[in-house]
């Protein structure tokens, strides 16, 4: 049994309207000016902003799935509260890629980074029986400024979101 991780960031994601998450250079937010990438910045509002994408469940997947949230800021102390929802749909001519409401939310409270712009992993746990090989995920992935426990008072900056499972 391996453990294996997918990044679920990709053409087809997209941020929210609010104006608040959109993609620009790290070295926007950098001192050193040296890689150059791009970056999710999610401003801190006290309202839920965030990124809607999908992905594929993988061919080798058995179990055992997490969101993992790679992630940092220029703030050093306070807390951000990420939220993932989703729906799984599968089958071939079976469900509707058009449905209302989400399969499940999860959530995670990370603390910010102890300095600058270190780099952060959180990780949220999915129900396993939720997803099965070749389900079509569509999700939202917020920062949720109206949660009481999100503190940071600083843009939170998505490096990653990966998808992390077991093989057999």
């Amino acid at each position: 049994m391996a453990t294996h991780r997918i990044s679920i960031l990709g053409p087809g994601t997209i941020p929210d309207t609010s104006g608040n998450v959109f993609f620009e250079p790290f070295d926007v937010k950098a001192t050193n000016d040296v890689w150059d990438r791009l970056v999710c910045v999610f401003n801190d509002t006290a309202t839920r902003i965030g990124l809607h994408g999908d992905f594929a469940v993988p061919k080798n997947y058995v179990g055992a799935p997490k969101i993992i949230v790679v992630w940092t800021s220029t703030a050093i102390t306070g807390n951000a509260v990420w939220d993932f929802d989703y729906r799984a749909v599968g089958g071939n001519d079976t469900e509707s890629l058009d449905q209302a409401g989400t399969q499940e939310s999860v959530t995670v409270t990370d603390a910010a980074p102890g300095a600058a712009l270190r780099r952060l992993e959180a990780e949220m746990a999915l129900t396993a029986a939720n997803l099965a090989v070749d389900d079509e995920v569509e999700f939202t992935f917020f920062r949720d400024g109206t949660d009481v426990a999100e503190t940071m008072a600083a843009a939170g900056l998505l490096f990653r979101l990966l998808f992390e499972y077991t093989d057999v």
